[in-house]
């Protein structure tokens, strides 16, 4: 009677057993699938990252091959635009002829002398020493061979105005002896005075110069023309 109670709970105990040991199979199965699944998952979608990856790459490369080429498109073309620039550069033309002498280089040196000379009679006025300032005991006479070192320029201006190269070449011939003159005059006035301490801010060689190519080149002789 007792062997068959003990067997009989036994059986019963064996059978809960089966019962958990095959619920928890379930259940570890299940998570078992679901790792398996979640693993397959993540494979798969490393696996289309990674695709993606070498398609941005691809990409990446042909763009950057693109700019290069755009990089060496530019420089050639920039390299183009200073060539062709550098062909069109202005050329020296002359702008002041006379029967088709070209006279730019020595009307241009003219202009720069009456300038110098305009700058250094400016230097004497009352606004530069001040109102009450003292005028210079030579104001008198450098004035006065700074304003004569110029009034005959208007000949000058009315042969070029006119195209004679006879009216020119006899403008800078009469200018050209009076220019020197100027040097060995020792009278009262003394215009080589004058020239000497301002030789810095007026200096005649250069423009005596210039006048004295404008005379030969108006084909007028200079022999009987002192050199300043």
């Amino acid at each position: 009677m007792h062997m068959n109670i003990f067997l009989v709970l036994l059986m019963a105990v064996l059978a809960v057993w089966a019962i958990l040991a095959t619920v928890l199979a379930l259940v570890w199965g299940g998570h078992l699938r679901r790792e398996r699944q979640e693993h397959e998952d993540a494979r798969q979608r490393n696996a289309q990252y990674r695709a993606a990856l070498q398609r941005l790459e691809k990409e990446a490369a042909i763009a950057a091959a693109r700019f290069e080429a755009l990089q060496r498109e530019h420089l050639a073309l920039r390299q183009a635009h200073d060539a062709s620039e550098q062909a069109l550069a202005e050329q020296p033309m002359p702008l002041v002829m006379i029967d088709s002498l070209d006279l730019s280089g020595e009307i241009g040196t003219l202009f720069e002398h009456v300038a110098r000379v305009a700058a250094a009679i400016r230097s004497y006025s009352a606004y530069t020493r001040g109102h009450h300032g003292r005028e210079p005991d030579k104001a008198r006479y450098d004035l006065l061979w700074l304003a004569d070192c110029l009034h005959t320029f208007d000949r000058i201006g009315k042969a070029l105005a006119a195209g004679s190269q006879r009216a020119l070449s006899a403008a800078c011939a009469e200018l050209l002896e009076m220019y020197a003159a100027y040097p060995g005059d020792g009278s009262g006035y003394d215009s080589r005075d004058t020239f000497r301490r301002l030789a810095a801010q007026v200096p005649l060689d250069r423009v005596s110069d210039a006048i004295r190519t404008i005379v030969m080149k108006t084909g007028a002789g200079v022999e009987d023309v002192q050199m300043v």
